[in-house]
């Protein structure tokens, strides 16, 4: 059995983000023990951004009390995440700032990770920008994870080109998204 967070940045439970997030969870699942836990942070009534307060850094944990520490309690807790966020203005959406920015709270002072080792990570990013855009955000961001701690799982970059190719008429990312999903099917707890 496998924990799997996902944490659904878009602004709508439909859209290009969800659906690719959506196949993979789908693929995660079939006929498996997996745990998965889904937040969706514009659902959430109480979020504040990272102060820098360094109270973290004594205790392990964010000491912000709200519902971002929930996430990054279930993100510490699991076995595998799947980031999605739409790109605005050339950047991920302000709800996954947010939450990249409160995972400094898996930082040491040395900038050292206290994640366990061999979690996983999905990152799933969608646009109406060139590809070219998604890619240099995707490098970024993965990047970021790998610093944070987390050893990149898949990467899924789409651009529907302002709606002219929806997702869910793209069966190739479906499939592939879903694929990977599988991969994480009983897969034993380190």
């Amino acid at each position: 059995m496998s924990k799997i967070v996902a944490v659904s940045c878009a602004p709508s439970h439909s859209g290009s983000s969800s659906d690719i997030m959506d196949a993979f969870l789908d693929g995660a699942m079939g006929l498996s023990t997996n745990l998965v836990t889904l937040h969706r942070p514009v659902k959430f009534k109480s979020i504040q951004d990272c102060r820098r307060c360094m109270g973290c850094k004594g205790s392990g944990r964010c000491i912000i009390d709200d519902e971002i520490r929930t996430v990054l309690d279930d993100v510490k807790d699991s076995d595998c995440v799947v980031f999605s966020t739409p790109l605005y203005f050339d950047g991920p959406t302000a709800l996954y700032k947010m939450i990249e920015d409160r995972m400094y709270s898996f930082l040491d002072t040395n900038r050292r990770s206290i994640l366990k080792k061999g979690k996983k990570a999905v990152l799933i990013i969608t646009s109406s920008y060139p590809q070219s855009d998604l890619d240099t955000v995707a490098k970024r961001l993965s990047h970021n994870l790998e610093t944070i701690g987390f050893e990149m799982l898949g990467v899924f970059t789409y651009c529907d080109n302002l709606g002219e190719n929806p997702v869910n008429g793209d069966s190739e990312i479906i499939k592939k998204a879903k694929q990977l999903g599988k991969t994480m099917r009983n897969t034993p707890v380190v």
